[in-house]
């Protein structure tokens, strides 16, 4: 089977592009963000979707099994998806994992869902992939977290405002412990399997770093399969969906799906966060590791 590729980071990372602009690569395929690894099996995974606000874990997987088993993403190839998932409940995750390889063979998977940044999600990866590769993606976090503490604030002001103050500690602790995971994690694989980027470098130069990746992976690196990680906008799932299954990926990046090229800010480790109520700024964990990541 085809050895996948993970994309492993924190959410608000550029992982969106990047992983549809991968899976240009004349070799690759990438995937909306499926969350197969939250849980053991189908059922399981549509019971948590199930829960209240959280149908958006089901988006991508059913866009996925539209696009593979119809060939388009109409309304009734997501219900045929949809209907598909339920009779097949009983089905380890692991077991729609390499469904999914098998379909997109000879290509390679390309998925960077945001769960896969939980110990026991990478095991699970881990065990159905034995030689998968693993990217790690890097954002500075001042960025990062600012674009968490946007999109959980406004779902929070709506159910929970007391729990707002709290919030941008909260979002400085997830962008600490999921680089933490991911470190522990990759440090455990044989030498080869994981490589670690900065985001604003890759999008700063996309020929240089594709192409480094590309090597990496040992497929094509020539002028053609590079150009083609260029247009991310060129993915069947680079678009909203149909009614049933809207998303599977960043509402922003939908909207507008090209690889704009450029260096994007970053701002500085030092100083207050300007969304924190306390005008507290990042803590010396977070500095210290965003250091040894090549940020300042």
């Amino acid at each position: 089977m085809p050895r996948p590729l993970f994309i492993l980071c924190p959410g608000r990372s550029f992982s969106s592009v990047v992983c549809t602009a991968i899976g240009q690569h004349p070799e690759l395929y990438d995937v909306p963000e499926i969350y197969l690894g939250i849980a053991d099996t189908v059922g399981a995974l549509l019971d948590k979707a199930a829960e209240h606000g959280k149908k958006y874990l089901a988006y991508g997987l059913v866009r996925v099994i539209a696009q593979l088993h119809c060939d388009n993403q109409s309304e009734e190839s997501a219900q045929a998806a949809w209907t598909w998932l339920r009779e097949h409940r009983t089905w380890p995750t692991s077991k729609i994992y390499r469904h999914l390889a098998e379909r997109i063979a000879p290509k390679r998977l390309v998925d960077k869902s945001p769960s896969h940044g939980q110990p026991e999600n990478l095991e699970r990866l881990r065990a159905v992939f034995p030689d998968a590769f693993f990217l790690h993606l890097l954002r500075h976090p001042r960025p990062t977290t600012r674009s968490l503490y946007k999109v959980h604030s406004q779902r929070l002001a709506a159910r929970q405002p007391e729990k707002l103050p709290q919030l941008g500690k909260r979002v400085e602790r997830q962008w600490l412990k999921v680089h933490r995971n991911i470190i522990a994690f990759t440090r455990r694989l044989p030498p080869g399997r994981a490589m670690r980027i900065q985001g604003e470098q890759l999008l700063a130069e996309p020929d240089r770093y594709f192409s480094q990746i590309a090597e990496w992976l040992e497929i094509r690196a020539d002028a053609t399969a590079i150009e083609a990680m260029k247009h991310p906008e060129r993915s069947p799932y680079a678009r909203l969906g149909p009614p049933s299954a809207p998303y599977g990926n960043n509402s922003g990046f939908l909207e507008d799906p090209a690889l704009r090229i450029g260096r994007p800010g970053t701002g500085t480790l030092s100083g207050p966060l300007e969304w924190s109520e306390s005008g507290d700024g990042f803590c010396p964990e977070t500095i210290a590791l965003a250091r040894q990541f090549g940020y300042r």
